[in-house]
């Protein structure tokens, strides 16, 4: 999935307007799509794309989405723009953060799915994030939309009424801690808890109990396009209205296991 947070931050250097290609290339009945290959969401894009595709009469041609780069995204926004300026027509996995605009030369469509953040426990005694003793440790997914929320919570609260934290960049090292007791809970993404269940079987013992009196963290996932390609971008909200009007995407989500709605 692509941070919204990464899209909007500065950009450290400018595209030299050499490396850009403002041409419009004939593609006939395809269109060239951007998936983040090591997204937790990847193979969801995929069929989302597909059925966008499909509504439109286009042919995907699926591209490999800029990767690799460290966690505060540095060198992200400029492979990007010329990804979108060269190469992709369509960028899928975009979460949708209200506080965090995009660049200019980017676009947003409508949102295709909302999922949200689960809090997992062990403790069967645990229905809700209240009934965790505050001197008790609670996990988050290190720089995700569930930590932030959980942090932003925390600051509202008198010192006394805050849980300790732990961030974690590795999902798998915090269900152990979780599961050997070390934390009392962990706040992840719902399909990173998908993916720990195919890959973990330590995660059945894991309980999902609601955040009040916290809100629930919920990203509302996008895709991307060009700013100067409207008419493609206008296209794909209506294709993405269909898909969710017609039930396509909640079945898909169903498919994939991904709590949440379709929409956004």
């Amino acid at each position: 999935m692509v941070m919204g947070a990464a899209l909007a931050a500065p950009a450290s250097a400018q595209v030299p307007p050499g490396l850009l290609d403002h041409s419009r290339p004939i593609q006939g009945d395809a269109i060239r799509v951007c998936i983040d290959e090591a997204s937790v969401i990847r193979d969801f894009d995929i069929a989302v794309a597909e059925a966008i595709a499909a509504s439109l009469f286009l042919e995907p041609n699926f591209q490999r989405a800029p990767g690799g780069f460290p966690i505060n995204a540095e060198g992200y926004l400029e492979q990007l723009e010329i990804a979108m300026a060269n190469s992709c027509d369509l960028l899928m996995g975009v979460s949708l953060l209200p506080t965090s605009p995009f660049p200019e030369w980017a676009t947003v469509t409508r949102a295709y799915a909302s999922v949200p953040f689960v809090l997992g426990v062990i403790d069967p005694a645990y229905a809700r994030l209240g009934d965790i003793p505050f001197d008790k440790v609670l996990g988050t997914a290190i720089g995700s939309t569930g930590e932030w929320a959980m942090i932003t919570y925390q600051l509202t609260q008198p010192e006394n009424r805050r849980w300790r934290r732990l961030p974690y960049a590795d999902h798998e090292l915090m269900l152990r801690r979780l599961s050997d007791g070390s934390i009392e809970g962990m706040i992840l993404w719902h399909p990173s808890l998908v993916q720990l269940h195919d890959i973990n079987p330590d995660a059945e013992a894991v309980r999902l109990i609601a955040f009040d009196p916290m809100a629930e963290p919920i990203v509302r996932i996008a895709g991307l396009v060009s700013s100067r390609d409207t008419f493609l971008r206008n296209q794909i909200d209506l294709a993405i209205d269909v898909l969710v009007q017609d039930g396509t995407i909640a079945d898909l989500m169903d498919e994939f296991q991904f709590r949440g709605t379709a929409g956004g």
